[in-house]
């Protein structure tokens, strides 16, 4: 949508093909037996200025939080809540109550600071090193503070820190300390009606004719250039650019062997991973009380579970309903839908009181077919950028190369601007702003700050060693 957008704002006829009946792709939401059923809940930072332009443009105000919270199994309604993107607040208000010590909480704090001031390059070899990798080289780390890093990095990205590029992770953690309030934000209503519709609304504004139930099922090629598309139905559509905006497992079927011929750098896309992050609705009949306003971490667990309910920001809704993701859904890829629910209540009801009378209704969407691009050790390399070696043929997606360097709708929105303006650059039509890349601290005051909580991390270090060998560990 923002690519065929901007391309059409600047004259250029721009033809949107869509293979589903609505707009949004893994963003959007469906409407099933009269309810709304998401993808999965979505959040907004405060480092998504592109997104966040697109909000504002459009009128929504967003609802913002400056907190999340832990749930222990057993403890409910009992939770751990922690302000902004660190573990400061747990060092000036108790000892995060039950999952890390305050020393602990101090070397976890320090390692983000650590990690964020590395000067970590996306084109040196020796670089390309997990989170965990980068954990292991520091000499203060323990190893409950790798599990909680571990927890958390999972739950937000369904990346496993062993598997998360050490790049990619000081970027957002850099992105986040530097723009750290409003520290998450939220939409007062689903995605489909309160974002993703009026922006297409926008799109169409501009000229853009919307096709949808067209599915692209190939490229054709003519004088080493794309000549035109197949539709599913063997209908064949011609164009003079084509934008490839589809997700990357629809992607890479594309590169045939014609298309690698031309390009065989797109063959590289291959060697890129994608992992389900499921989604599960659980509307109650009752209003559930104590659950906190803001997202919930089920802490431990097997499936990376955490949750918001949204009865209590949309006024569409009367009893409590909670809109759960699974960011570690893979041991449950290969079973059907009603054994995959059955466990992952299982799993709730160890965290929340939710009796099987309780229920009204549960939606679950496995995402098995829209898997989550996730940001692994060297795959920078591996990724397309906005243009390709065929002159006509441009890349949009948040797999794509791009500076917020993770899957989430500000990657996506940042590559699409990427690739309006490469297509604006080659056939004409006033220039489209390049994405605004989110604010980062200067790695000189970053590294000041590092020498200043030194004395400290080694005071942390030694009381954790000490406790450890003592056999004090935290409930």
């Amino acid at each position: 949508m923002i690519s065929a957008r901007e391309i059409a704002r600047r004259g250029h006829d721009v033809l949107l093909l869509e293979a589903s009946k609505r707009l949004g792709g893994k963003a959007g939401a469906d409407i099933r037996d009269g309810r709304i059923v998401e993808h999965g809940y979505h959040v907004f930072p405060a480092w998504y200025p592109n997104v966040r332009a697109l909000l504002r443009e459009i009128g929504v105000t967003l609802i913002d939080f400056d907190r999340y919270h832990y749930l222990t199994q057993g403890k409910f309604p009992d939770v751990t809540s922690v302000r902004g993107p660190s573990s400061l607040s747990a060092v000036l208000h108790d000892t995060f109550h039950g999952i890390l010590p305050w020393y602990e909480t101090v070397l976890f704090s320090y390692f983000v600071l650590d990690m964020v001031s590395r000067s970590l390059s996306q084109k040196r070899l020796l670089d390309r090193v997990s989170t965990v990798g980068l954990m292991r080289q520091a000499w203060y780390m323990t190893e409950r503070v790798a599990e909680l890093n571990q927890e958390n990095m999972l739950k937000a990205s369904a990346i496993p820190a062993y598997d998360m590029s050490a790049m990619t992770a000081k970027r957002i953690a850099g992105f986040w300390m530097r723009q750290a309030s409003p520290f998450l934000s939220v939409l007062p209503g689903d995605l489909q009606s309160t974002f993703i519709e009026p922006l297409g609304a926008t799109v169409r504004s501009a000229g853009v004719d919307i096709r949808f139930e067209h599915e692209v099922r190939g490229l054709h090629l003519e004088a080493g250039r794309i000549h035109h598309v197949t539709l599913s139905d063997g209908t064949p559509i011609d164009g003079d650019a084509f934008v490839i905006a589809t997700p990357l497992e629809v992607t890479r079927r594309f590169v045939d062997g014609g298309v690698y011929r031309l390009d065989p750098s797109l063959g590289d896309m291959h060697d890129l991973e994608i992992r389900p992050m499921s989604a599960l609705q659980v509307k109650l009949k009752r209003k559930l009380t104590g659950i906190p306003r803001e997202h919930v971490f089920l802490h431990g667990g097997r499936y990376g579970l955490s949750f918001i309910d949204v009865s209590q920001i949309w006024s569409s809704e009367v009893t409590t309903n909670l809109f759960f993701i699974s960011s570690n859904f893979v041991p449950l890829v290969s079973v059907d839908a009603a054994t995959a629910i059955d466990a992952l209540m299982d799993e709730i009801r160890q965290y929340l009181p939710i009796a099987a009378s309780d229920i009204e209704a549960t939606d679950f969407n496995p995402n098995l077919t829209t898997q989550l691009f996730i940001n692994t050790i060297g795959a920078w390399p591996d990724r397309p950028g906005a243009t390709t070696n065929i002159p006509n043929l441009f890349i949009a997606g948040d797999y794509a190369q791009n500076a917020i360097d993770l899957a989430c709708m500000e990657g996506a929105v940042s590559s699409a601007l990427l690739a309006a303006g490469a297509v604006v650059n080659t056939f004409g039509g006033g220039p489209v702003s390049a994405p605004e890349v989110p604010m980062t601290f200067s790695r000189a005051n970053l590294l000041l700050l590092k020498a200043v909580l030194l004395p400290g991390v080694a005071v942390a270090n030694l009381l954790a060693r000490w406790k450890g060998r003592r056999g004090q560990v935290a409930p």
